[in-house]
């Protein structure tokens, strides 16, 4: 297990900037395991990190509560997309006449999930850059490019198995993001 910070810039670089290439590389490899540990996790700690101390200095009243539920919320936030997007993705394999590949399905949502955190870290260290996460949807399109590569579908459904999976992980997100906001405003 992996932890080197380069290794996953280097990831993160060649996903972002050659998306294509990535996954082709990624089709040879074994242990959808590796996403979970060795790249999402040093990326959700950044995050918390990022978080953490955008709030906390944005706040006038050095409070350390909201700092630290906002934190929860953002980590709560990727780890349900994780695991509701994996649940789906690996799902609807099988509605559009495909093999089920829980590994397949990691992969993709795991790996397809790193614009939308690099946008978060960037939003959660400073607040009022919260435009900026419209950049975020271009893990839409490292989706596209990913599961035309791995999942093995018929010729004719591929496509309609591709934007029905990023709509359902999308209004997921959408609903996951919305809720865990309300619960957070309620409580504080």
């Amino acid at each position: 297990m992996d932890l080197s910070l380069s290794k996953i810039i280097a990831e993160i670089k060649v996903l972002v900037l050659k998306p294509k290439e990535f996954w082709e590389e990624q089709k040879d490899a074994s242990g959808s395991n590796g996403v979970i540990f060795t790249y999402l996790l040093p990326i959700f700690v950044v995050l918390a990190l990022s978080v953490f101390i955008g709030e906390f200095f944005k706040r006038t009243d050095f409070f350390i509560e909201y700092p630290l539920l906002k934190v929860v919320r953002e980590i709560l936030l990727f780890i349900l997309l994780y695991i509701i997007g994996v649940f789906f993705t690996n799902e609807l394999i099988k509605t559009f006449g495909g093999k089920k590949d829980i590994e397949t399905a990691r992969k993709l949502v795991g790996y397809s999930m790193s614009p939308l955190l690099l946008v978060s870290i960037v939003t959660g260290l400073f607040p009022f850059l919260y435009v900026v996460d419209i950049l975020g949807l271009y893990s839409f399109y490292i989706f596209w490019v990913g599961a035309k590569e791995l999942v093995k579908l018929p010729e004719n459904k591929a496509h309609s198995y591709i934007l029905i999976t990023i709509v359902v992980n999308f209004f997921v997100f959408s609903f996951l993001s919305v809720f865990l906001s309300k619960l957070l405003t309620a409580y504080y």
